[in-house]
């Protein structure tokens, strides 16, 4: 009689525990759907202003670049390749402090204020081209537009000091 009493003690228990189990197993997949879904939002709003910075680029009447923390160029379109005098397959090569003196537009730390904020800065810059040669121009500097991505606009403006 205690055998069969402890038998089923122990049948009660298994089943409470496949029960629980079951709710877990239950959890577990729900919370893996959830990440599932948050990683594919994710990567589908990345893709979204991927190609909201390659319309931006292509259709723009101003040179653009796009940097990262470390100054790198990460993309650019062809009037700021012209501006610059350097190559789509050397972009990735140089910094944008290559181009300018010490202290135009990045004159701040990266940790600063306006990289916090987003913040714009507006003004007029020399840029030496590869070639050697000058060109002066106005901008217009946009920190973290994008999480570690810095944007600047370049209008050339000395063409027209030159008329």
């Amino acid at each position: 009689m205690q055998i069969a009493k402890l038998r089923s003690g122990i049948f009660i228990a298994l089943e409470q525990l496949m029960v629980h189990l079951q709710r877990a197993q239950n959890t577990l997949t729900r919370l893996g759907k959830s990440v599932a879904d948050k990683h594919r939002s994710l990567q589908e709003a990345l893709r979204e202003r991927e190609n909201a910075l390659r319309n931006l680029l292509a259709s723009s009447r101003v040179a653009i670049v796009v940097t990262n923390g470390d100054r790198r160029f990460v993309a650019a379109n062809p009037k700021a390749l012209d501006l610059f005098g350097i190559s789509e397959k050397n972009l990735p090569k140089f910094t944008i402090d290559a181009f300018l003196p010490p202290g135009q537009i990045l004159d701040f730390q990266r940790n600063g204020p306006p990289f916090i904020r987003g913040e714009e800065r507006r003004g007029r810059c020399n840029i030496r081209r590869l070639d050697g040669s000058l060109r002066i121009a106005e901008y217009t500097f946009v920190a973290n537009f994008a999480p570690g991505r810095d944007l600047s606009s370049f209008r050339e403006i000395s063409l027209e000091k030159a008329q």
